[in-house]
């Protein structure tokens, strides 16, 4: 009875100890699943983040191009005031002054990022040097796209108010060009600009100055963001080597 007794405890634990490897590999090919599936959503997620910022990087870099032409049209309209004699005609006058209207802004939106933020998945990225330059991209966006806003403001505010007690806005926005003509109304204005007058008028010079230095701050904040934009993109490239 005893053998007996011995032997069946040895086969129940036997059992008990097969029963438990079977659940610990059963475990263990779960958790490899699940490890799997995070791994592919990672992958997903980052080759899609890559894309959202090659697309900010093209958006700024357009944008920088109209503020260097806003800039470089400034410097000529400085060029005259500061010599006080004009070799423009009034056409060449209207296409200087439509650069003017220029606003360009980033409209663009990481859609990946808002997700993982919104969500709550920004875990998911495992690399923390990614992960830590992506919560700070958010904050670095707005404050750009806030002088993005004051720039564009003061042209409503400051330099339409000036602009039209001297020259007829009409002639202007005829010859404004932004990604494309904005105008094909090829109605001219019936009354007389007075260019002349404009460019004695010390506000006007004022405008143009703070306008310039928004535009540069702006410049050079975009610059910084397509540099940060770059690293983050060659990190992720990084990362997804060796997640593959």
């Amino acid at each position: 009875m005893e053998n007996k007794t011995v032997n069946y405890l040895k086969y129940a634990v036997g059992e008990i100890a097969l029963v438990m490897i079977g659940i610990l590999l059963a475990l263990q090919v779960s958790n490899w699943n699940e490890l799997r599936k995070q791994r592919i959503e990672e992958l997903e997620t980052l080759k899609n983040i890559k894309s959202d910022f090659t697309n900010a990087i093209n958006e700024f870099e357009e944008n920088n191009t109209f503020r260097e032409r806003i800039i470089s049209s400034t410097k000529i309209l400085y060029g005259i005031i500061h010599a006080k004699q004009n070799n423009y005609s009034k056409k060449q006058l209207d296409s200087i002054m439509s650069e003017l209207f220029i606003n360009p802004t980033y409209n663009g939106q990481s859609e990946t990022l808002n997700i993982l933020f919104n969500s709550g998945k920004i875990n998911i990225i495992s690399n923390n040097a990614i992960k830590n330059k992506l919560v700070l991209w958010p904050q670095l966006v707005e404050d750009m796209t806030e002088d993005e806003i004051y720039s564009s403001n003061m042209v409503y505010n400051n330099l339409y108010p000036i602009l039209k007690r001297y020259v007829p806005l009409l002639d202007i926005t005829n010859s404004l060009q932004y990604k494309f003509k904005l105008s094909n109304y090829a109605e001219k204005s019936t009354f007389s600009s007075d260019y002349k007058k404009l460019f004695m008028d010390m506000e006007f010079e004022s405008t143009l100055a703070t306008r310039e230095i928004a535009l540069m701050v702006s410049l050079l904040q975009t610059k910084q963001l397509i540099e940060t934009a770059k690293e983050i993109i060659e990190l992720i490239d990084e990362e997804i080597k060796r997640l593959t």
